[in-house]
């Protein structure tokens, strides 16, 4: 089944169901609300549906193993549908988790590009360096 929008942040999805639980719903009704209401999230109304007819975790999530998004936060709420116990609190430390460790990654990535572009820039900046720089000085100190 092809998604028809890009699917949402995990980390937004995992605040939004925080604050379901803090109001009281249970697991697949804030899956279901969340479907219905955040853009990219409809493969999670499907998902809310088997889990209420009594599907196991694994087979309830397998139609969105294709969208990485999704299956993060398949493994972020597995705790939540295991424990039986809908912890807001757990929700907003795994979004805040989650938000820490994409920015590591981008400022890693960030880092990464810094040390590979050291030698581009390098190799551009040398040969106007020497012709603009070291060439007329040399030129000055030559006799007449």
């Amino acid at each position: 089944m092809k998604p028809s929008a890009p699917s949402t942040d995990p980390a937004l999805v995992l605040d939004v169901m925080a604050q379901l639980f803090a109001s009281g719903s249970s697991l697949a009704t804030g899956l279901a609300a969340v479907g219905r209401h955040l853009p990219g999230c409809q493969q999670l109304q499907q998902v809310a549906n088997l889990l209420l007819m009594g599907i196991d975790w694994d087979t309830a999530w397998e139609h969105t193993l294709d969208d990485p998004h999704l299956t993060q936060l398949a493994h972020e709420l597995r705790f939540v549908h295991a424990s039986a116990v809908p912890s807001a609190h757990m929700l907003t430390t795994a979004a805040t988790a989650l938000r820490a460790n994409r920015k590591r990654l981008a400022e890693q990535l960030a880092e990464e590009l810094a040390i590979r572009l050291v030698l581009p820039t390098g190799i551009c900046m040398l040969p106007s360096f020497i012709l603009l720089g070291i060439v007329p000085m040399v030129l000055a100190l030559l006799p007449g």
